[in-house]
């Protein structure tokens, strides 16, 4: 098992990622071959909720929250 299979198990779920410099927390959406989707939180009235795609080379980890 790879860090994206092991990543598909848990779409869905509440994460953290930690990025070389940037913090994205949110929902997993999908996962791709090389990237993955989040649902996140904006601070903006207009658009409260984004999706952001991070690219895993910029991963440094990623913790999955409490159900």
């Amino acid at each position: 098992m790879n860090f994206t299979e092991m990543l598909r198990g848990y779409t869905g779920r509440r994460i953290e990622v930690f990025l070389t410099n940037q913090f994205v927390q949110g929902t997993l959406v999908s996962v791709g071959d090389g990237f993955f989707t989040l649902q996140v939180a904006s601070p903006s009235y207009s658009t409260p909720v984004t999706q952001s795609t991070v690219l895993m080379q910029n991963v440094e980890y990623v913790r999955v929250l409490a159900a």
